[in-house]
């Protein structure tokens, strides 16, 4: 579930884009400047999903500064780019990798840089910056890098939108004893580094409310669960064998072998048609109150 390849990406974007808050950037639009272009900053961009989500409900003229450390990721990123754009009914101009529409009135051009948030996060370029912006990005970071990235944003006063954060909540359908041991051990994983120290896994979303709300930022935090169709049946598949593997990578020795069987009945469920999976998130949107 870490591996934020291309194939994961294409694999979870349904369930992403069905599970995203949508009143959250519906709340922001009124907070931002009128009549001017606004400056995106995303973080962790993968292949665009969070430019294609917010860019028509934020509408306008927008510049979206797309950072990643994966090189492969950037370089798929104007492709699905206009992808999105053409199925869309907009308008994709290559040269400038710009997408235009007139319903809704929307001006987006996009500037992809390889950037890596982990080492570099001093680096980060936020001057002139309106909104800051992740997706299934927070729950791998460390309290560290969360504050220092809080602290930059309360420096420049600019609002922070962030979406998918996985919360620790899992429901399956048919249920089975060992499902709660088995996350409980998921979760435990989470906390492991991925590259940003110690990661703050299910508690991530909390602790930026709090480290957002002490620098002065008005929080809204709205659940964005995955409910993952008995038809999708390879996204199903992919977590149901990233969470066994991850649970015994936790557990010990005398736990391997219930943990492999509560896979294959999981898996048997899913080949059947039979499995439903609800997987816990949360969007949040943080705004700088007024001096």
């Amino acid at each position: 579930m870490g591996d934020f390849d291309a194939d994961w990406l294409r694999l979870r974007a349904p369930a992403d884009r069905r599970a995203r808050a949508a009143d959250l950037p519906l709340l922001l639009r009124p907070q931002l400047p009128k009549g001017q272009m606004l400056h995106i900053l995303d973080l962790g961009c993968g292949t665009g999903s969070n430019l294609h989500a917010l860019a028509p409900v934020l509408g306008g003229a927008q510049a979206w500064l797309c950072l990643d450390a994966d090189a492969d990721l950037l370089d798929r990123l104007a492709e699905e780019t206009q992808a999105w754009a053409q199925a869309s009914g907009f308008d994709w101009d290559a040269t400038d990798r710009r997408v235009t529409g007139a319903e809704p009135d929307l001006t987006c051009t996009l500037a992809p840089r390889r950037f890596d948030l982990a080492r570099d996060l001093d680096a980060l370029p936020i001057e002139g910056i309106g909104l800051v912006t992740a997706s299934a990005l927070l729950d791998l970071v460390s309290e560290t890098w969360l504050a220092g990235l809080v602290s930059q944003c309360a420096k420049v006063r600019v609002p922070i939108l962030t979406a998918l954060t996985y919360d620790g909540r899992v429901a399956f359908e048919p249920a089975l004893s060992l499902d709660r041991e088995v996350i409980e051990a998921v979760n435990r994983h989470q906390g492991r580094d991925k590259g940003f120290g110690p990661a703050l896994g299910p508690s991530a979303n909390g602790r930026l409310a709090i480290l957002a709300a002490a620098r002065g930022y008005w929080v809204e935090v709205r659940t964005s669960d995955w409910r993952i169709r008995r038809s999708e049946r390879e996204l199903q598949a992919a977590l149901i064998r990233g969470w066994s593997r991850a649970a015994r990578e936790e557990a010990p020795a005398s736990d391997q072998a219930g943990i492999a069987h509560w896979e294959a009945v999981r898996l048997a469920a899913v080949e059947r048609g039979c499995s439903r999976i609800n997987v816990g998130h949360r969007d949040l949107l943080a705004i700088p109150r007024r001096a």
